[in-house]
Order: C-alpha cells, then structure tokens, then sequence
C-alpha cells in the first residue's frame, strides 16, 4: 500500500515543488494538500493520512506559534508521521521541533537533496537537514539550553514581540502600549534571554516563524 501523503505550505511555488518532488516516488500518494492551519485540520479530519510535511509557520488567524501547530497534530494525530519543511535557522528553536517527535527537520534550501532522506526516516531517528545540524551543534556548544515555548513567556513579553514583529520601534511600541521605553526594552531583552536568541535579526526569524506579526 502507498503511503497516503498530505502537503502543506502557504506558498503556491514551494508547494508545486514539493508535489513534483514527492510525485515521483511510488512509495508515496499525495492525498490532500493545503495551504494554511484551519485547511489542514479540515483536511486531516476528512482524509486518511500517513504522512504530513508541512512548513512549520503559515497565516491563520488563530494558529500564531508553529511549536503549537505540532503539538496540536501529535494529540490529534498521534500515529501520523510528521516532516517539517522550514527557513528557521535558531538553534534552540530547531532542537525544540524535534523533541515533538517528528519524523524530519528539512531546509527549504535544501529541499530537493534532504525531502527524500527524511521520507524514508523514522520518530525513534529522525532526518535533520546538516545545515540544521550544524546549527543545533553550535547552539549547544554556546547556549546549552533548549528554547521556552511561547506559553513561558509572559502576556506582556508576547504583547511586545508581537509589535515588534510589526515593524514597530521601541519608542513606537511604548507610546502603543503607554509604557516607558525603557520597560519595554526590558521586556524584549527578558523574552529574547528566555527564548535563547542573541540578536535582533535571530528574533525577527523567531517572530516570523511563530507567526507573531
């Protein structure tokens, strides 16, 4: 029997590539496919399904942390094996994907090389892209700790990133928000310490990934 494979990305091109891809391999029959969270929930409801690959962030008004989005596919789907196809580049991030027991960590930059080798991967020894390899090695070379997921931040740490995943200053988000510029900085600082992230652009990439704009 195929395995009965659902694809999922918010992008038209990522998405035709990955079903050309994933079209030539007679292992696998591409069941569903879906371009944002309500679609997939909606599909996997309705369809059988053995394999998902699915980009870990995508626009939906009520899905805003992709660490969530699996966590809701384990307890939902518990027997589904899970690809993640994704841009991260966060050590801590890419080290806190995989302990939600999915099958493959992907790069969208090497998609065509490292999708296969993750299809034919297991839970017990997932496929992990060697750019992410890399990345997860050197960030527990100089971190040494996993990343807090989004619930461990505060509602005012959340509120901050959020506004700041807008495009706004910290003297635009103070004077939103009717703090002092000052508070605010801190409250960035503190939820980038807790989130392992050492640079803005580190946590703009986390901000984007999560959906938190």
């Amino acid at each position: 029997m195929p395995i009965r494979t659902v694809i999922v990305d918010d992008h038209p091109i990522t998405l035709i590539g990955m079903r050309a891809l994933l079209s030539s391999n007679p292992k696998l029959l591409i069941v569903g496919e879906a371009q944002d969270v309500g679609g997939l929930f909606e599909l996997l409801d309705r369809q059988p399904c053995d394999l998902l690959v699915t980009d870990l962030m995508m626009p939906d008004s009520e899905q805003v942390d992709g660490l969530r989005l699996i966590q809701q596919l384990r307890r939902r789907y518990p027997e589904l094996a899970i690809v993640v196809v994704t841009m991260l580049n966060n050590p801590a991030l890419i080290g806190s994907v995989l302990k939600l027991g999915i099958q493959g960590l992907v790069s969208k930059r090497g998609l065509l090389n490292d999708l296969p080798k993750a299809i034919g991967a297991s839970a017990s020894a997932p496929f992990l892209s060697p750019t992410f390899r890399q990345l997860l090695d050197l960030g527990t070379a100089e971190h040494g700790k996993p990343l807090l997921q989004l619930e461990e931040l505060s509602p005012r740490e959340v509120e901050v990133l959020r506004l700041y995943g807008s495009g706004l200053t910290i003297g635009e988000i103070a004077l939103h928000l009717n703090r002092s510029k000052q508070t605010i900085s801190t409250q960035k600082i503190s939820a980038m310490r807790k989130l392992g992230l050492d640079t803005n652009a580190a946590l703009y990439l986390y901000i984007q990934e999560n959906g938190l704009t």
